[in-house]
């Protein structure tokens, strides 16, 4: 697939420094954060309105100042409401020497999900906020010793979560796991074929679920029906399209599944409340 994953394979920041941050505002062609997942840690801000997040299907409501946690490998999705929000997406294990080194005992039950971390924290003060905003902070603009800088706040920030008591022992439902597990396949299905013709009779048999109950499992995990899920999805590819590859409205909607550009008006419309053609004037720059 050559733009949305919805298991993010793609490289954050680069090979030597593999951390990537972003700045969300309504703008931005993924202002909605659709179900997904990655292996790498999250760190998600709040900057102003408000954004329900659901990780691992609990919900959380966020305010200005409000800080997630999405740990390795966990389903998450966002609603932004009037919001501007920040995110900080590294892989953990840059963190290690080796297999074997002294730090691997903190950074490996994170990797491998045997401990459960504290996934949502309301605005406040003390030190791990002040570590947290630090960060973004400093993702922003690569000043002198930047990297050093990064590198001494994501150790502060494990450290923090050790000390303060927010990484525990982890005890999770099997059956929920499974499904989860079962879910993220599916995921990695659409996203490498959501430019194709996808019915439920497909789904049905990458998913092992007869399609009553995949509807309502699918609905339950994403708020979505599979069908409008991979229709929405096919509209933020079109979006990018748009905007960052300067493709035509006709050329956007072939390339991100649709064969009916009358369709794809009205799915457009539907999804981003103006047309495409609106959608570029407000966008392009």
């Amino acid at each position: 697939m050559k733009y949305l994953e919805y298991n993010e394979k793609k490289q954050r920041g680069s090979s030597d420094f593999p951390i990537q941050f972003y700045h969300v505002t309504q703008y931005h062609p993924q202002y909605e954060m659709q179900l997904h997942w990655h292996r790498e840690f999250e760190i998600i801000r709040v900057l102003s309105g408000s954004f329900c997040i659901y990780i691992d299907n609990v919900s959380h409501r966020m305010q200005s100042g409000d800080i997630a946690i999405v740990e390795c490998g966990m389903l998450h999705r966002g609603t932004p409401e009037n919001c501007v929000y920040e995110c900080i997406v590294f892989d953990v294990s840059m963190l290690r020497k080796k297999n074997n080194d002294i730090l691997s005992m903190y950074m490996m039950p994170i990797i491998n999900r045997t401990v459960n971390i504290k996934e949502y924290f309301k605005a406040g003060k003390g030190e791990f906020y002040k570590i947290v905003n630090e960060l973004f902070e400093t993702m922003k603009c690569t000043s002198e010793y930047y990297h050093l800088k990064v590198y001494s706040l994501i150790y502060r920030f494990f450290s923090c979560l050790y000390t303060s008591g927010f990484v525990t022992k982890a005890a999770r439902d099997r059956h929920t796991a499974k499904q989860i597990k079962v879910l993220m396949e599916l995921l990695d299905w659409i996203g490498a074929n959501y430019t194709e013709t996808i019915t439920l009779k497909d789904l049905s048999r990458v998913s092992g679920m007869n399609e009553k109950y995949l509807c309502r499992f699918f609905k339950e995990f994403t708020s979505r029906t599979p069908i409008d899920y991979i229709n929405n999805l096919r509209i933020e590819s079109a979006c990018h399209e748009l905007t960052a590859n300067g493709l035509t409205i006709t050329e956007a909607a072939l390339e991100s599944g649709f064969n009916d550009l009358s369709y794809f008006s009205k799915a457009f419309k539907k999804y981003k409340g103006v047309s495409p053609r609106e959608y570029i004037k407000s966008n392009v720059r």
